[in-house]
């Protein structure tokens, strides 16, 4: 959490381009991103601030501000839990309403009766049924998006 609170988002958005200049410099033609919870959010940064092919959030923080999502220029799978402290239902309606407003393409899944971190394993809101079903639709997202 410390380091978490304490990252410099615009050296990490520094160091996502590079990476996904390195990625095209090697050949990938299409690029994603894709993330849970820290990583959820940040693969939300990455897509406001660079061109992506695809954009996959794992009950990341949102962004509601209409001026920085209109930058996102990829489809959008948002993976969420109705039971969620830390984003709730409304801000994920919020957040899907402004996408839907702007035009960007966006699913966005909020499965029912599990919280925060229910795809994680080794947490206490492991939820495996929602997993499977969740990680199925980001391999389907993911397919139809960088092929």
């Amino acid at each position: 959490m410390k380091q978490t609170r304490s990252l410099d988002q615009t050296k990490a958005i520094e160091n996502m381009r590079a990476a996904k200049k390195f990625l095209n410099e090697k050949g990938a033609v299409k690029v994603g991103s894709l993330g849970w919870c820290f990583g959820g959010a940040q693969s939300l940064q990455i897509s406001v601030n660079e061109g992506l092919d695809a954009t996959v959030i794992y009950y990341g923080n949102l962004i509601e501000d209409k001026d920085k999502l209109k930058n996102i220029n990829s489809p959008v799978l948002g993976i969420f839990g109705s039971k969620d402290a830390q984003i709730p239902v409304d801000k994920v309606n919020l957040f899907q309403k402004n996408l839907s407003e702007l035009g960007i393409q966006n699913d966005i899944k909020i499965y029912e009766g599990v919280g925060h971190a229910f795809a994680n394993p080794t947490g206490q809101n492991f939820s495996p049924n929602e997993t499977k079903d969740a990680w199925s639709k980001t391999l389907e997202f993911l397919n139809q998006t960088l092929k």
